[in-house]
C-alpha cells in the first residue's frame, strides 16, 4: 500500500471511468460545489475558503483546496463561481466554474434550477512516481503532461424554511482526457457523469437549539455509490456541533462557531473505518466562511425563509448558519 499512487498511473492507459470528484467532508455546509442550483439560496452572499487534507501520513494522498463565492443578484437570479485544485500523488486537477440559479417561489416551497460552465486543467507526472521497482519500463518516469478540458453541470434545488432537496449531474459533458498524445504514448481518461441527491430537515426541539439531520447519495460510472449521514446542531446560532457517517469509508466529527458576526469556523475530523485505517491517520477539513454586506453596508434582510427566521423573543430576525 505504501506505494499504491502508481497503480493510478497505470489505470490510465485504459479506458477507466470512477470518481473524478474530491470528496468533502462538509458537503452539506458548502451544497454550492456539488450543485449549481444552490447560488442564492442563502440572502446575503458569501465567500468560502475550503480546504482538505485526506488520509494524512498516506503517501500521496489527496489535498484539496478552494475558495468559492455565491449570493443573489435579485429575488429570482443567483450567481455563483469557485475555483478548486485537487492533488493526489502525481495527478492534478485545477479548475474554475461560473453557475447561474434561477430561483422560482411556489408558496410553500421555493424551487431554483442551476447551471455551471467550467474549465479544468487535469495534469499527470511521471516524475513524481516512486515505483517499488526501479527502472520499471511500464512506468513512463520522465515524462508530464497537461490538458484543458471544458466541462458543465446541472441542478435543482426545492428548499423551504425547514426542508430541502436537491439533486444535481456533474461532468455532463462526459469529456475525455488524452494525456501523452505522441506515437506509442497515451493516457486516456473519461470523465464520467456524477450524480447526487440530498435531502435535509431542521427543526428547533428547544429554545436556542437547532437540529438537522440530511443524507446525501453519489453515484459515478465505475465506482461503487456514496451514502453519507449527517447530523448538525447549534446553539444560540454561536456554536455547532455535527457528526457524519459515510458508508464502507469513516465517521466524522464537526465543531463551528462564529469569529464574530460576518465571519464563522468549521473543523472536521475524520476516522476511517475502512481497510485504510491501518495506513494513514485520518482526514482533516476546514471550512471558512464570510457574509458579505450588501451595498448599504447591512447585511440583506430580504424575506428569505431558508436563511433567516424571526424570533419573536428579541422581534428581529436571525441568521440560521
Amino acid at each position: 500500500m505504501k506505494r499504491y499512487w502508481w497503480i493510478l498511473f497505470l489505470l490510465l492507459t485504459s479506458q477507466v471511468e470512477a470518481q473524478q470528484i474530491p470528496q468533502f467532508t462538509q458537503r452539506n455546509l458548502n451544497i454550492f460545489s456539488y450543485n449549481p442550483a444552490f447560488a442564492g439560496v442563502k440572502s446575503h452572499s458569501e465567500i468560502l475558503l475550503h480546504h482538505r487534507s485526506q488520509w494524512t501520513e498516506f503517501e500521496g494522498a489527496p489535498i484539496t483546496q478552494s475558495v468559492v463565492y455565491h449570493g443573489m443578484l435579485n429575488r429570482i437570479m443567483g450567481f455563483g463561481f469557485s475555483a478548486i485544485r485537487d492533488v493526489i500523488g502525481p495527478i492534478s486537477t485545477m479548475g474554475a466554474k461560473l453557475a447561474y440559479a434561477h430561483h422560482i417561489d411556489l408558496e410553500i416551497f421555493k424551487w431554483s434550477l442551476g447551471l455551471s460552465g467550467e474549465i479544468y486543467q487535469y495534469g499527470l507526472d511521471g516524475r513524481e512516481l516512486n515505483p517499488h521497482q526501479p527502472g520499471d519500463q511500464a512506468l513512463l518516469l520522465e515524462l508530464s503532461d497537461k490538458v484543458w478540458r471544458p466541462e458543465a453541470s446541472f441542478g435543482t434545488f426545492i428548499y423551504n424554511e425547514h426542508f430541502f432537496l436537491s439533486y444535481s449531474i456533474l461532468q455532463l459533458l462526459g469529456s475525455t482526457v488524452q494525456l501523452y498524445d505522441d506515437p506509442g504514448i497515451y493516457g486516456t481518461m473519461p470523465l464520467a457523469r456524477h450524480h447526487y441527491i440530498s435531502a435535509g430537515y431542521s427543526f428547533s426541539p428547544m429554545s436556542n437549539i437547532d437540529v438537522e439531520p440530511s443524507v446525501l447519495w453519489a453515484k459515478a460510472k465505475g465506482s461503487p455509490f456514496q451514502l453519507e449521514v449527517n447530523l448538525n446542531a447549534q446553539y444560540m446560532q454561536m456554536f455547532m456541533l455535527g457528526t457524519s457517517f459515510r458508508w464502507n469509508d469513516a465517521v466524522a466529527l464537526t465543531f463551528g462557531f462564529k469569529v464574530f458576526d460576518r465571519l464563522k469556523m468549521t473543523y472536521s475530523y475524520d476516522i476511517v473505518y475502512s481497510p485504510l485505517r491501518n495506513y494513514q491517520s485520518g482526514s482533516h477539513e476546514l471550512i471558512l466562511s464570510y457574509i458579505l454586506p450588501n451595498r448599504s453596508g447591512k447585511w440583506n434582510r430580504w424575506r428569505h425563509e431558508y436563511q433567516y427566521e424571526f424570533n419573536p423573543k428579541t422581534n428581529r430576525w436571525r441568521e440560521r448558519w
